[in-house]
């Protein structure tokens, strides 16, 4: 079977069982067998797939068929520029957490402090390995409720040295100093809304998605412990940077005016919703 024709028919079984973009998903599952690029498949199409890829790509092609997310069917995602591991136990990073991190980063330019920086509700790790790599003189404090997900964070950060993990819930194991920046990217889909989303996004961990009845649970719970610490200055957090669910910007940012934050900027995804608050 030549490239061309395995794209050709794994499109078309896509297609038939439902996947979104069954040809760029049959493409971009082939280049990942491969290990190519995938327009290099445009130059290569009457060359053959060797018969132990095909052995490999057939149960990865039914495990996307049946609504496994595709990067949980290669083991890896995209973000920023960087590949990182994900299993089922992490969220599936999305181009929404590019915007808060490249805002945390344009922030901090130019700060050559080295106070710490803490990512809360890490899941892979993508924010915390992303800002250890930016900024390598700042510890970088990671936190995650889940001990799979903390695994899959380490695996992400192995030979990245200014990372330490923490296990427990939000604040409660982060250490008693004070942090330049927090970042978090907390679930924050109201739980009557799960049931209607896609099968992919079903067969994410509902710990990661799952925000309360409104969607801000956690969010109003961090905030309250983030005042908390902006009571006494070896705890203050300089700055917060948020993700947040479509809906939510108003209640957010009073939420974090309450904490102590005078200045509240939103920034929007590039669907116009806003998504991002970088508070100071």
């Amino acid at each position: 079977m030549t490239i061309l024709e395995f794209i050709e028919a794994t499109t078309g079984y896509f297609a038939k069982n439902g996947v979104d973009s069954p040809r760029l998903t049959a493409e971009l599952l082939l280049a990942g067998a491969l290990k190519k690029k995938r327009l290099q498949l445009y130059l290569e199409f009457e060359n053959p797939v060797p018969e132990a890829v095909l052995a490999e790509l057939r149960p990865l092609a039914r495990r996307r068929a049946q609504g496994e997310p595709l990067q949980y069917v290669q083991g890896y995602a995209e973000f920023a520029g960087a590949r990182f591991a994900v299993t089922p136990d992490v969220l599936i990073p999305r181009p929404e957490t590019e915007i808060l991190l490249e805002a945390v980063t344009k922030a901090l330019q130019g700060d050559a402090g080295t106070e710490a920086l803490a990512d809360i509700g890490t899941g892979s790790g993508i924010l915390a390995v992303s800002l250890a790599r930016r900024f390598p003189a700042r510890p970088v404090h990671t936190v995650d409720v889940s001990p799979a997900a903390l695994a899959v964070a380490r695996q992400n950060g192995e030979g990245v040295p200014n990372l330490t993990f923490h296990e427990g819930s939000l604040l409660a194991p982060l250490p008693p100093l004070p942090c330049r920046a927090l970042v978090a990217n907390l679930p924050y889909i109201p739980s009557p809304v799960i049931p209607t989303l896609s099968r992919e996004v079903q067969k994410e961990p509902l710990l990661a998605l799952d925000g309360g009845a409104d969607g801000l649970d956690l969010v109003r719970l961090l905030l309250e412990q983030v005042g908390t610490r902006n009571g006494a200055p070896e705890t203050r957090i300089a700055l917060v940077g948020l993700e947040i669910g479509e809906g939510h910007a108003a209640e957010t940012a009073r939420l974090l005016r309450q904490a102590g934050y005078a200045s509240v900027e939103e920034i929007k995804d590039l669907r116009g919703v806003p998504r991002i608050l970088i508070a100071k």
